[in-house]
């Protein structure tokens, strides 16, 4: 099942995973539009896997990291980009994936910054510590790091611009490959010592190698600015704290406003990261016994299950947007109905979405003991409300919806008494 498409006109690639992982089948299909994504989901429901695989197009490496207790001699994975379809297929006695367009694959420029397991940060470790332990990095070949990654990097994880002053780098690209290192190298200088980044903790590394690609291929536009850049990044909370996590995304989302070619997909299950992205750009990774689908338009409340601001309120609201939500508050607060009460209203978006996390936190006791819940639902779902959500305490508006209502009122029917 693939995700609806939210315009006619966005592209879109289309991923089909066939027993990969804890991947039995899945077929959907990633935005390549400007923007912030996140493909969010509990641990274990393949959305690592998603992003290695998509990783694919932007080095065709990728796939050969897995392990071979990760595939079986059927597995397959297939893009489809515009009318071209590209299958790779693996080869059981080597684990080498090969592309049914070879030499012609579908490509695109990007990076992928992945987990512990499977990121690229670690590639050229050893090669560096031998370099640096024989004394074979020259002083000429060293320079200052460039001001903007100097910035940025001290600002995402210490809040002021100056923090990694010391931070060095390989001086261009002739001596990286001198040095047989496919990355250029980074090193901050400690009490003289040179210290490389894959020594440094593991969200410095992964800032440093993300900061110097974004430098380089969007703001100093080394690549073409016509061409699309893809980035992907999985699960950054395992690196970042969350403060750092929320202005990382701050500057994603700058740098998106600006560039019209970036595209960045993140994996996360992390509030910080999921309350930054806006809900049209959430995607939620639902693996049911193997069988992979992604629903799009989720609310961050939905997605986290974290349905509070603060704790100890006595009602809960779950409604299905914003407005919903403002006319909730605006009647409560008219007729004086929070008085010696504590009540909480929370968007969530659609109504199964609604009565789906309804029954979720009944079921595992969320709120705890003496906690009420209830759903306010539009009037024109009344018959289409399943038999498995009886139990659950819920309200139905007397009208069809807010938003018919409302046209009604204005544009139909204009009533200058309402």
């Amino acid at each position: 099942m693939a995700v609806e498409r939210k315009h006619k006109n966005m592209d879109t690639l289309k991923i089909t995973v066939k027993k990969l992982k804890n991947i039995e089948s899945g077929e959907i299909e990633i935005p390549l539009e400007k923007g912030v994504y996140s493909l969010v989901g509990s641990n274990g429901c393949g959305k690592s896997t998603v992003l290695l695989a998509a990783a694919q197009l932007i080095s065709k490496h990728y796939l050969g990291t897995l392990k071979k207790e990760d595939y079986q001699e059927d597995s397959e994975v297939r893009f489809q980009l515009n009318d071209k379809i590209d299958t790779w297929t693996v080869n059981p006695l080597d684990g080498w994936w090969k592309s049914s367009l070879f030499p012609n694959t579908i490509r695109l420029n990007g990076l992928y910054e992945g987990s512990l397991f499977y990121g690229t940060r670690f590639n050229d470790s050893r090669r560096i510590d031998q370099l640096l332990q024989q004394g074979k990095l020259r002083a000429s070949d060293i320079v200052t790091a460039d001001e903007y990654v100097i910035k940025k990097l001290s600002y995402i994880l210490h809040g002021d611009y100056n923090h990694y002053l010391s931070l060095k780098r390989v001086r261009n690209k002739f001596i990286t490959e001198k040095l047989a290192v496919s990355n250029t190298p980074y090193f901050i200088e400690v009490r003289g010592n040179l210290i490389s980044q894959y020594r440094m903790s593991s969200g410095e590394c992964l800032l440093v190698s993300l900061l110097h690609f974004l430098y380089n291929s969007i703001v100093r536009k080394s690549l073409p600015t016509k061409q699309k850049i893809l980035v992907l990044i999985d699960e950054i909370e395992l690196a970042l704290h969350p403060i750092a996590v929320s202005r990382l995304i701050e500057l994603l989302d700058e740098l998106i406003s600006n560039h019209s070619n970036l595209t960045v997909i993140l994996t996360s299950h992390s509030p910080e990261v999921i309350r930054k992205i806006k809900p049209s750009n959430l995607y939620k990774v639902n693996n049911r016994l193997g069988h992979v689908t992604l629903e799009s338009n989720c609310y961050p409340s939905y997605l986290i299950r974290d349905v509070y601001d603060h704790d100890g309120f006595d009602f809960l609201f779950l409604v299905e947007d914003l407005l919903t939500k403002g006319i909730v508050d605006k009647i409560m607060f008219k007729h004086n109905l929070k008085s010696s009460k504590l009540v909480h209203t929370v968007p969530v978006g659609g109504w199964k979405n609604v009565l789906e996390l309804h029954k979720e936190l009944l079921r595992w006791n969320v709120l705890g003991l003496g906690k009420q819940i209830s759903s306010i639902l539009d009037g024109d779902i009344t018959n289409l409300v399943g038999d498995e959500f009886a139990d659950l305490r819920k309200i139905f508006l007397p009208i069809p919806s807010i938003e018919k209502y409302i046209y009604k009122v204005v544009i139909q029917e204009p009533n200058s008494e309402i």
